[in-house]
């Protein structure tokens, strides 16, 4: 009759964790791992988007921090931005050492 109050173990992940982006070789934004900083190298999306992320600073040579890589979440001359996973997998950057 409790029988439905156990729980099943869950089951185990084998995964290797992801690398990281190398300073100072190029990558896509959303390969970059949380608290991260890179430099923008060039965008690559459609042009109103384009037009819209340089509008809100994101051009090539700004300077990018990354806040959440889970939610896609993105510091950039002090505004917080939230872009989607094709846009951020059109965006090169280049990680800069911590």
């Amino acid at each position: 009759m409790l029988n439905y109050l156990r729980r099943k173990p869950l089951p185990q992940i084998d995964a290797a964790p992801a690398k990281a982006p190398v300073a100072g070789r190029s990558c896509a934004l959303a390969a970059c791992a949380a608290g991260s900083t890179a430099t923008v190298v060039s965008v690559a999306c459609g042009e109103d988007e384009a037009c819209r992320l340089r509008a809100l600073g994101l051009c090539e040579g700004a300077s990018i921090s990354v806040v959440d890589a889970r939610q896609s979440m993105f510091d950039v001359r002090g505004t917080r931005l939230a872009l989607g996973r094709a846009i951020t997998a059109g965006i090169t950057v280049r990680p800069v050492e911590s």
